[in-house]
């Protein structure tokens, strides 16, 4: 399985954001192409929904996160107007492990639960204990086994 490979300018930026957050869940996308390697956080609007409606979202922000649908739609469409890829989906886990959930994986594949709906894009789960950055882990889509793998994630200068 293939590493990922990020940029240490890159990862310190969305570790500053997990730990700026903190208390709540970060997340946002890494753009990638053509030499081009770009940070776009995307606001979690969990802890409104949960204030809106707690039946539908009973999760708040420390465990769970929803990316604002106009700033992960905007994401979405300068990766199409740009030709760039959508190299990876990051967020943190306050005062827990870098895992892979079950609820990132529904996520993960939130169109059809067999499959992902960005296959070729890489996830970053970050831990952040105590409001500091203490692990980050890569996770790619195994289509052997049909499930998300941790894979070395490679910092480059």
């Amino acid at each position: 399985m293939p590493g990922v490979r990020l940029g240490r300018a890159r990862l310190d930026a969305i570790i500053a954001q997990a730990e700026r957050e903190f208390p709540n869940e970060c997340c946002g996308f890494i753009l990638s192409g053509d030499g081009v390697e770009e940070v776009r956080p995307i606001r979690n609007i969990q802890n409104e929904k949960h204030a809106e409606n707690p039946q539908a979202f009973p999760r708040d922000a420390r465990t769970a996160f929803l990316m604002e649908p106009r700033e992960h739609l905007a994401a979405l469409n300068e990766i199409d107007r740009r030709q760039l890829k959508l190299a990876v989906v990051y967020h943190s886990h306050p005062d827990h492990d870098a895992y892979f959930s079950a609820t990132d994986r529904a996520q993960a594949c939130s169109f059809d639960p067999a499959e992902p709906d960005y296959p070729d894009t890489a996830y970053v789960v970050m831990s952040i204990r105590d409001g500091r950055f203490a692990r980050a882990a890569a996770f790619v889509w195994d289509s052997a086994r049909r499930e998300f793998v941790e894979t070395e994630l490679e910092i480059a200068p």
